[in-house]
């Protein structure tokens, strides 16, 4: 591995891992390394897929796999970076087909974006029907819902910090 792609891996590896620290949604699983180039990705968080039936229903885990190869900093194609992994076999989004995912990347796109833009295409946050996508039925099928019921899951997937100031106060709500 060459210097620039190690480094680049390196800092991907640190930022992604902090991503997933300070989230309730996102579990994320280097496979090799140091540094990592294979990854699985995994969203605890609502989306849908359909059923057996045909049926439209909520998916609460979307399991992704990750990997950065050599000429990702070039040349990176979304049907090699990415991977949908289950558990539901049929997802159901415009830009998910069994395990294929279209996404828009970037020569070195931050693997923390591709990161955001899965959970954000997930929970319908995300999605384009302009086109007919990877999958035509789930476009069609979006263009004909009610924005309403969207997104599936409201929730952000980087925990919001705040921070609270305690002041005490008498039994008489006067401060001292």
């Amino acid at each position: 591995m060459d210097r620039v792609l190690g480094l680049f891996l390196k800092s991907q590896y640190d930022s992604a891992m902090k991503l997933a620290a300070e989230s309730d949604i996102l579990t994320l699983h280097p496979l090799d390394g140091p540094p990592p180039q294979h990854y699985i990705a995994s969203f605890r968080a609502r989306g849908l897929a359909q059923d057996r039936d045909g049926n439209i229903v909520p998916s609460d885990r979307c399991d992704v796999g990750i990997w950065l190869s050599r000429k990702y900093l070039s040349e990176p194609a979304a049907g090699e970076v990415l991977t949908y992994l289950g558990p539901h076999p049929n997802p159901w989004h415009p830009n998910f087909r069994r395990g294929a995912i279209c996404v828009h990347l970037t020569p070195g796109m931050a693997l923390v974006d591709i990161l955001y833009t899965l959970f954000e295409m997930w929970t319908y946050k995300l999605y384009y029907t302009g086109d007919e996508g990877l999958n035509h039925a789930a476009s069609q099928w979006m263009r004909r819902e009610d924005r309403s019921m969207f997104p599936t899951d409201a929730r952000p997937l980087k925990r919001r910090s705040f921070e609270i100031d305690v002041v005490e106060t008498t039994a008489g709500g006067d401060d001292k």
